[in-house]
């Protein structure tokens, strides 16, 4: 009995012992802290160290979000002091009891604390090992972008040049939300922050990090917050364009509103976003034509209005499923309507189309906290997207080189695509001791269905005005140089998968001392090339005082294989449509029957078998140096080598023999354009940067640029000169843009009137100078003339050079894109000035700080800075870094800097955060009506040879545009 008693009271004994520990584990479990800091104007603070410390050893670390969000869980009951250090700021310490479960978010107001030599100090921390310290990452806020122009196209431009871009869409590559945009980018009221030029060596990325540019969209928060905006431009505020014979109308009208809240408090949100701009542009028709009675060369300068609708609508929710699981969901609708498209410099009003562009978009996310060292985040999109071209005429097209091309749009006569794609991504973010390791993988797909009737109407092809006076006259040989039409089946429908995974290491070796290295691969179909692994390898150094910074990087980076590749190969295969090509056609201007082509061999489009992805070999070094007078400055050098670069070669043009006339390689086969991967390029870029925050009013950042680009080959398009003879095609490359130089700024004035200037300038492009003629029928008229003396018979004086059109066999031919085009200067300005009404406004969304990531890898940071005792947690300091930005350090200078004056108000110096804010505004772009002049013409037959026929876009003229925004 007493047995029994002894052992029923052993096992209430255990089972009490049990629940208790149970009870403990789940208090454990479920106390967590919360809150927001924010400065005394209610400032967002973003990536402030907050610390939580019970001084025996026991500490946990994180940083805050963008809107200065911070979140612990899983945290052991105690007693903490809870320490915030900022530079700029009076440091926040303060004991926090959580022996018991909190609810209520424990919200931090920092008080500005502004002496000198804190602020050095703030320099000098900006002067690291650390990859993420890199000084020519920039990070902008919402409200650095308020400095910025409001169109987004524009905006998209200055971000570029911001970043470095010589221009072009394919010098930058653009993310938003963690996916690669290949289309518009979102309007400033919907973008919460703006990463240029980080983590440059990341596997995680295709693309080097210099001139990537990452966008995060703002998310909902735990009180209602919204705006709207009205921007207004007429030709009466702008200058003439300077090829216009008069101011032509010209409107602009774009406005938009946005909403954002909680649907569930602390736990699930909103962000709502509707835009529209309506324009009517006028583009200016700068040609030469014959006159009707007399056949006589006069000008043809006219304007024409083109009118655009674009429509956009975004809606997105973030939902805090569990304390571990957050889950992400994105719809985008995007319309698109332009009328007389295609019009403009030489082409005539009939060339004329009209395009309807619909885009729907579906993004999904889910992170999960995996453990206090692991994040896990996943992303799915889906994107419908079809395109309707339709062109005002069917005439047939006829082009007379850079002088004019008149009839129907036979590039636009009529397509219809639809485009269906779906992107996958899975990342695993992990830290270990001073490792941040980071793997994951990514897959793409698309599905293509297009109908394409370009060029059934068919295409002449006249070298010269003269050879299309002659023509018309009837006399004698007098005939276009070519006539091109096609026939077949316009439905073509394929896909294409592309895959990759990628795995990277950021090791802080010791203080002073950081490697990163990591290793990517990708592989698509449609492309028999698998074998592109990616190695990437970087190392940042300081000194022990911390004054400056040497980073050493290199890495191999692959370009995918454009699905229009692959369109243009199988449209064109000879099966599907068939392309004839008729040199010194007889029937001008009829159009050959069906049974006149059948006679004519059949020109198609191929891959070659041994094409290759093209990649770049790319190594960089920098050097970054504190400087007097609060300047931070860096000098840099970066080696590029593209490899397998793409080009466009008929490998069954005619060859020339010693005893006779030209021979085909293959003379019962037409034209073959064959797309090769055997192009070079190399590029040498030496760099110049500073930046200084003088006060938090008064920003100023510059950069200069000086590169030496070289290549046989511009894009997968180009065709050589001569097909069999690729020796000559080594010289300039289009992008080869000697010298480049942006400032920018800005100063808030004591009545909160914000002047922001930014300068750009550059040196010329250099354009290709040809002769206008096929010379070695192989259907492209890219041949280039040959260096001449004058007197010569035949030879043609210019201000580039004395050339002869008509080389002969050992001429020496000029070099590729050997013409040097205009330069590029333009001062743009905005002057705001904002009336704050209304009690300061505060209201994160605290309930979601820790796991809503908006960019890629962004959830690492949470898993780093969680983990106790960790690599940054001895130093507070170090937490302004906000290391967990874009998928975490992956390159010697890797990361970004957020550039904030004590007042909070980040790269552009602050201003107060009112309830109510209405920002009036003036954007001066080109202030100075500098008249920016698009590239010259190369074509020697032409009569604007060396001369530009029209004017840089939208900064060939001034335009003053005027804004109102109102927000709460």
């Amino acid at each position: 009995m007493k047995n029994l008693i002894a052992r029923t009271l052993t096992m209430v004994l255990l089972a009490l012992n049990l629940v208790a520990l149970s009870a403990t584990a789940y208090a454990q479990g479920n106390i967590e802290l919360r809150g927001t800091v924010i400065d005394e104007t209610r400032a967002f603070i973003p990536a402030a160290p907050v610390i939580l410390d019970d001084g025996k050893g026991q500490k946990y670390t994180t940083v805050t979000d963008e809107q200065g969000r911070y979140r612990f869980t899983a945290i052991q009951p105690g007693v903490y002091t809870i320490t915030v250090e900022v530079e700029g700021f009076a440091t926040f310490a303060e004991q926090i009891d959580l022996t018991a479960r909190r609810t209520a978010p424990f919200d931090i107001t920092l008080a500005v604390f502004i002496k000198d030599e804190i602020q050095v100090k703030d320099d000098q921390a900006a002067i690291s090992s650390e990859p993420d310290k890199n000084l020519s990452a920039i990070t902008l806020t919402d409200k650095d972008l308020e400095a910025l122009p409001d169109d987004p196209d524009e905006l998209l431009e200055t971000l570029k040049q911001m970043a470095g871009a010589a221009g072009g869409a394919d010098e930058a590559a653009i993310y938003v939300g963690g996916f690669r945009e290949r289309g518009r980018i979102p309007p400033k009221e919907a973008i919460q922050m703006v990463r240029i030029n980080s983590n440059p060596f990341a596997a995680e990325f295709s693309e080097p990090g210099h001139a990537r540019i990452e966008i995060i969209t703002k998310p909902g928060s735990d009180t209602f917050h919204g705006g709207f905006r009205i921007n207004f431009n007429d030709e009466s505020f702008n200058a003439r364009n300077a090829f216009a014979t008069f101011k032509a109308p010209l409107q602009t009208r774009s406005y938009g509103a946005n909403f954002s809240g909680p649907l569930m408090r602390n736990r699930w949100g909103f962000f709502m976003n509707f835009d529209r701009r309506e324009q009517d542009e006028n583009e200016v028709i700068n040609a030469t034509t014959l006159a009707p009675d007399t056949l006589e060369a006069i000008p043809f300068i006219t304007t024409l209005l083109v009118p655009t609708r674009v429509s956009n609508f975004e809606f997105r929710t973030d939902y805090l499923a569990t304390k571990k699981h957050t889950i992400g969901a994105g719809y985008r609708f995007m319309e698109n309507k332009g009328e007389n498209l295609g019009v403009g410099g030489f082409d005539l009003p009939e060339r004329a189309y009209n395009r309807s562009v619909r885009e729907d978009n579906l993004r999904l996310s889910l992170t999960t906290i995996v453990s206090e060292r692991a994040v896990n985040e996943a992303r799915l999109q889906l994107t419908r997207r079809s395109v309707t071209f339709d062109a005002i005429s069917d005439a047939p097209t006829i082009q007379v080189l850079d002088a004019f091309t008149s009839g129907g749009n036979q590039g636009s006569l009529f397509r219809d695509d639809k485009n269906d794609s779906l992107e996958f991504t899975d990342s695993v973010t992990y830290s270990y001791k001073t490792h941040t390791i980071k793997f994951g993988v990514r897959a793409d797909a698309f599905s293509i269905e297009n109908i394409n009737r370009s060029n059934f109407g068919g295409t002449y092809t006249f070298a010269s005005l003269e050879q299309f006076r002659n023509t018309l006259l009837g006399l004698s040989l007098a005939r276009p140089a070519q006539f091109s039409i096609n026939r077949g089946d316009p439905f073509v429908g394929f896909s294409q998968w592309e895959m990759g995974w990628f795995a990277q290491d950021d090791w802080r070796v010791s203080s002073q001392l950081t490697l990163s290295y990591g290793l990517r691969h990708e592989f698509q179909t449609n492309l028999q090339d698998k074998m592109n692994f990616a190695p990437r390898v970087g190392v940042a150094w300081s000194n022990k005082k911390r004054t400056s910074t040497f980073r050493f990087g290199g890495g191999v980076f692959y370009n995918r294989l454009d699905s229009g590749i692959t369109f243009d190969s199988l449209r064109l295969d000879g099966l599907h449509q068939q392309q004839f090509i008729f040199r010194a056609p007889a029937f001008f201007p009829n159009i050959p029957d069906t049974s006149e082509t059948a006679a004519q061999p059949i020109t198609i489009r191929a891959k070659a078998e041994d094409l290759n992805a093209p990649y770049a070999i790319i190594a960089t070094t920098n050097y970054e140096r504190q400087l007097p007078w609060k300047i931070l400055g860096s000098v840099g050098y970066t080696w590029n080598r593209g490899v397998h670069l793409l080009r466009t070669r008929n490998i069954n043009a005619p060859i020339a023999v010693d005893n006779g006339g030209p021979v085909l390689p293959d003379p019962n086969a037409g034209p073959i354009l064959q797309f090769e991967s055997s192009g070079t390029s190399n590029r040498h870029e030496f760099r110049l940067g500073a930046r200084t925050t003088i006060s938090r009013t008064f920003t100023m950042f510059g950069n200069y640029t000086l590169a030496r680009v070289r290549s046989d080959t511009d894009n997968a398009y180009t065709t050589p000169s001569d097909p069999f003879d690729l020796s000559t095609e080594y010289g300039r490359a289009s992008q080869d843009i000697r010298h480049q130089f942006f400032f920018g700024g800005s100063i808030l004035t004591r009545w909160n009137l914000r002047i922001s200037p930014f300068i750009r300038a550059s040196s010329g492009r250099p354009f290709n100078i040809i002769t206008g003629r096929d010379l070695n029928g192989d259907t492209s008229f890219s041949d280039r003339p040959s260096f001449a003396t004058p007197g010569e018979p035949g030879a043609i004086v210019t201000d580039f050079g004395v050339f002869d059109p008509t080389p002969e066999p050992g001429d020496e031919i000029i070099p590729r894109n050997f013409g040097q085009g205009p330069g590029f200067v333009t001062v743009n300005l905005s002057v705001a000035k904002t009336f704050g009404f209304g009690p300061p406004q505060g209201g994160a969304f605290p309930g979601q700080a820790a796991n809503r990531q908006q960019a890629a890898g962004q959830g690492g940071q949470q898993a780093r800075n969680q983990q106790g005792q960790n690599q940054r947690g001895n130093n507070p300091n170090r937490g302004q870094q906000n290391r967990g930005g874009q998928g975490g350090p992956g390159g010697p200078g890797g990361g970004q800097m957020i550039m904030r004056g004590p007042g909070g108000g980040g790269f552009f110096g602050g201003d107060s955060r009112n309830k109510y804010n209405l920002t009036v505004a003036l954007n001066f772009n080109n202030l100075f009506n500098h008249p920016n002049l698009g590239n010259y013409n190369g074509t020697l037959t032409s009569p604007f040879f060396g001369l530009a026929n029209r004017t840089a876009g939208f900064d060939g003229s001034r335009r003053i545009e005027a804004s109102l925004r109102f927000s709460f």
